[in-house]
């Protein structure tokens, strides 16, 4: 063989050499791997894992196989995950894992016994939380000084200027009788004093207050004339927030959240929804679940029924049932327009106010965008957005079903008497990390 022969040679077993392990080391990257049992070359998938906390142990069908955070190439098939981690309630599910396919596993996990921190140290009571779920407005009394009672404000992402308590009244009016509504842009409170009639309950006076400075009680005047305008303006307001939240969805969904469905409320990134039809709806068939590779495990529910809880998850168009009941005969509907002619009555203040709190019409709230927190009879349950993984995390009575988690999702704050006389309530920090 001449030397070009040769160099042609070489260069196409060079060629056919790069071309082999190209395309082995594609094929790997999908997941394929050689199986010696069978001869053959079988597909994988990536099975992902991350939790909170991390370095949590990773328990597959009964064998302790790693930690998290951590990735591993499994055979296709259905797996058992547990992720456990000491001092921590274990998170278990079934993950399906497709060959070729990244499926993903990220589990929170809560403490057995969380730390609890006091907030309030006399009595409070009358707690309330803005719009966004970062101020807990609440009355104060019993203090050992008459000026520290009054209406406080305890911000849930801490304050700049030092303290988290901001007393905005005095102990002149009594706040804890009065019914309190945050504006939707949380710059001020409504405080509405009410009294029993033959016809119902009316309004007695009505006082606008700031959120951000001390309301000084000789210059608080009574707001009841105005009522109309303030409640045409902040329904106004409410209206945009709710249009906002709705163009994101379906229009079948939409439909439903606004003509067939009540306590309606979405989760704070707006990428899942709960709700309560009003009869019975059959949801069409999940489309985006069917262009996605891989989708959450859960077996869906597309058949509502009336007066059941569901989820709604915009991502990937599925819908789940979750266990809620109401807690007052106040149901809320999502405020779209404005009323022409707005009057000056509870109900309308009202369904302002179940427009942000779901604690208000609910037994339910969201907890972060994919846990759910509820009360049930065994104490206060938090469960992953689908249904599964039902944790207790304290059987601590509560007062007026008061829950409300920090923002970053680290702390739960309740209107509970731990540790205290059975009719002193005080606002408690447990810590969740």
């Amino acid at each position: 063989m001449n030397s070009k022969n040769k160099r042609l040679l070489i260069n196409l077993l060079i060629l056919l050499v790069l071309t082999a392990g190209t395309t082995i080391a594609i094929q790997f990257a999908k997941g394929y791997r050689p199986n010696i049992q069978d001869m053959a070359i079988q597909g994988t998938g990536l099975l992902s894992l991350t939790s909170y906390p991390k370095d949590s142990r990773v328990i597959i069908n009964d064998r302790l196989t790693t930690v998290t955070d951590d990735k591993l190439y499994l055979s296709p098939g259905n797996y058992t995950i547990k992720i456990e981690k000491d001092g921590f309630h274990p998170w278990t599910k079934i993950i399906p894992v497709k060959p070729e396919l990244v499926s993903s596993v990220d589990a929170r996990l809560f403490p057995l016994i969380p730390a609890i921190s006091p907030i309030t140290f006399y009595r409070a009571s009358n707690a309330t939380v803005n719009p966004e779920s970062s101020k807990i407005a609440y009355v104060q009394s019993d203090t050992p000084l008459t000026a520290d009672s009054g209406l406080y404000i305890y911000s849930l992402t801490g304050n700049l200027l030092g303290s988290q308590n901001l007393q905005i009244t005095d102990s002149e009016r009594d706040y804890s009788k009065a019914f309190l509504v945050w504006s939707p842009d949380s710059s001020q409170i409504l405080a509405i004093f009410t009294e029993k009639s033959k016809s119902g309950e009316r309004i007695v006076s009505s006082h606008l207050l700031s959120t951000r400075s001390l309301n000084q009680s000789r210059n608080i005047t009574d707001v009841t004339y105005r009522l109309p305008l303030i409640i045409s303006e902040w329904q106004n307001q409410l209206a945009k927030i709710n249009q906002a939240s709705l163009t994101l969805y379906p229009k079948f969904m939409g439909d439903i959240l606004t003509q067939k469905a009540i306590n309606v409320y979405f989760s704070p990134d707006k990428e899942r929804v709960f709700y309560s039809p009003t009869e019975d709806i059959t949801l069409p068939e999940n489309i985006i679940g069917s262009t996605l590779p891989n989708i959450n495990s859960t077996t869906e529910i597309r058949q509502l029924s009336k007066g059941k809880y569901f989820v709604y998850d915009l991502k990937e168009g599925t819908n789940y049932q979750i266990n809620a009941t109401p807690t007052t005969q106040i149901a809320k509907t999502l405020i779209t327009t404005t009323d022409a002619t707005p009057s000056a009555d509870l109900t309308s203040l009202k369904q302002i106010k179940a427009q942000t709190d779901s604690r208000y019409t609910t037994n339910i709230s969201w907890y972060g965008s994919r846990q759910l927190l509820s009360t049930t009879t065994d104490g206060i349950q938090v469960v992953d957005y689908d249904n599964i993984n039902p944790v207790i995390l304290t059987n601590a009575q509560i007062s007026s079903n008061f829950i409300v988690p920090s923002p970053d999702a680290s702390k739960l704050i309740l209107l509970t008497n731990i540790n205290q006389k059975p009719d002193t309530f005080n606002l408690m920090s447990f810590d969740l990390k």
